[in-house]
C-alpha cells in the first residue's frame, strides 16, 4: 500500500515538473497521460452501478463508463447504443450513441463530459434529469436484474446470479447479433 502511495506521489511530482517546464524531454507525455481517465475493462469489472448520478443524471456515469471501454475495445458482453435504457437516456441528451462517444473520447474526465454536454444545451440536459427521475419506475423489473448480474447485489439474491448472468449473455449476444454495430469501437482520443 504504502509503494502505491509512493508511486502516486512520484508521478504527480513528474506532473507538476513536466507542468512547470514542458521543454524537458518526455514531460508532455506525462502531462497528457495524467490528464486521461482510466478506461474500465469491463470484462473484468462492470460499470458504475445505475443509480451513480452526474449532475443529477442517473446512469450518465456509466454511459460514460461504457462508451470509454467501447472505445478502447474492453466492452465485453456489455452493450453501448444498443441498450434500451441507453437509447432512452441519448434521446433524452438529444444524441446518437456515436456523437456521445465522440464526446466521451475527447473529454479527459466526467467533469468534462458534462461541461461538453452543457455547452450543447442546457435543456437537453434538463430533459435527461427528467429521464434520469422517471428511470427508478419505468425499468423497475430491469434494475435489480442489472444488479445482480454486476455483483451490486449479495446476500440471498446472489444464488440468483449465475442464471441471471446465462439469461444476460442471451439477451445480450442476441441484441448485438440482431444489431451488430460497435459504434464507438475504434475512436481514438486526440493527440495534442
Amino acid at each position: 500500500m504504502r509503494a502505491t502511495m509512493r508511486l502516486r506521489f512520484t508521478l504527480r511530482g513528474l506532473y507538476h515538473r513536466a507542468a512547470s517546464n514542458p521543454s524537458r524531454a518526455g514531460c508532455s507525455e506525462v502531462r497528457r497521460e495524467s490528464k486521461r481517465m482510466d478506461v474500465k475493462n469491463l470484462h473484468r469489472q462492470p460499470p458504475r452501478r445505475w443509480s451513480e448520478t452526474l449532475d443529477g443524471v442517473r446512469w450518465l456515469p456509466r454511459l460514460i463508463d461504457k462508451a470509454r471501454a467501447a472505445s478502447a475495445g474492453t466492452l465485453g458482453d456489455y452493450l453501448f447504443g444498443q441498450s434500451p435504457i441507453d437509447r432512452g437516456l441519448l434521446a433524452a441528451l438529444d444524441l446518437s450513441h456515436r456523437a456521445f462517444a465522440e464526446i466521451v473520447v475527447a473529454s479527459p474526465d466526467d467533469a468534462a463530459v458534462l461541461a461538453a454536454l452543457k455547452a450543447r444545451s442546457t435543456d437537453d440536459l434538463a430533459a435527461a434529469r427528467a429521464w434520469s427521475d422517471s428511470l427508478p419506475q419505468t425499468q423497475r423489473l430491469l434494475l435489480p436484474v442489472l444488479d445482480l448480474d454486476d455483483g451490486y447485489t449479495g446476500g440471498v439474491w446472489g444464488l440468483l446470479k449465475l442464471p441471471t448472468n446465462a439469461l444476460a449473455w442471451v439477451v445480450a449476444n442476441g441484441l448485438k447479433t440482431l444489431m451488430p454495430r460497435r459504434p464507438a469501437e475504434g475512436l481514438k482520443p486526440p493527440q495534442g
